[in-house]
């Protein structure tokens, strides 16, 4: 063998080994990525339930507040004390203020509910829209075909999607 075909075989070992090490290196490089991406999805996930876990927190710290004076509310419910006429004008004096209260609660709830980017699905007189109402009776009405009469139970949005329809009563005109 030549000394150019020796220099030529040892530059080629030389070429063939650098290669080599370029990708095992680039393996290494793979691998290690590869590995980071995988601790990445499980810290992410575990990040997604954490805030999950914070958001209904925050939800229920909101509501217990509410909830609090629902329950006072229900514990002073006025009761009729006796039969004579003024017992019977406390009596509705005490109910009319108590269903104030509960007005108010109501009211509060909604506050929060707001807060939390839920929103009231309005109804009432509102031409029928199946992507917000659920039609569960139709009746015989003054009113034009398909207008909402009544609302058995309200619907609500959260940051615009419907999160529960409306369930209503809508208007069929008199023959």
């Amino acid at each position: 063998m030549s000394n150019d075909e020796q220099q030529q075989n040892q530059e080629e070992q030389i070429t063939l080994e650098k290669l080599e090490a370029d990708l095992d290196q680039a393996v290494s490089g793979w691998k290690r990525t590869a590995a980071d991406f995988e601790n990445y999805k499980r810290r992410s996930e575990v990040e997604k339930k954490e805030l999950l876990e914070f958001a209904k927190e925050v939800t229920v710290v909101k509501l217990l507040p509410t909830i609090d004076a629902l329950e006072q509310a229900l514990r002073h419910l006025p009761a009729i004390n006796g039969e004579a006429p003024e017992d019977q004008q406390k009596f509705v004096e005490a109910y009319v203020n108590w269903q104030n209260g509960v007005n108010g609660i109501v009211r509060q709830l909604d506050k929060v509910l707001g807060e939390l980017g839920v929103k009231k699905i309005e109804a009432i007189g509102k031409k029928f829209d199946p992507n917000f109402h659920e039609a569960l009776r139709e009746v015989e009405s003054e009113a034009d075909d398909g207008t909402v009469v009544d609302e058995l139970q309200s619907g609500f949005e959260l940051n615009g999607k419907v999160i529960r329809p409306s369930q209503v009563v809508i208007s069929k005109k008199k023959s």
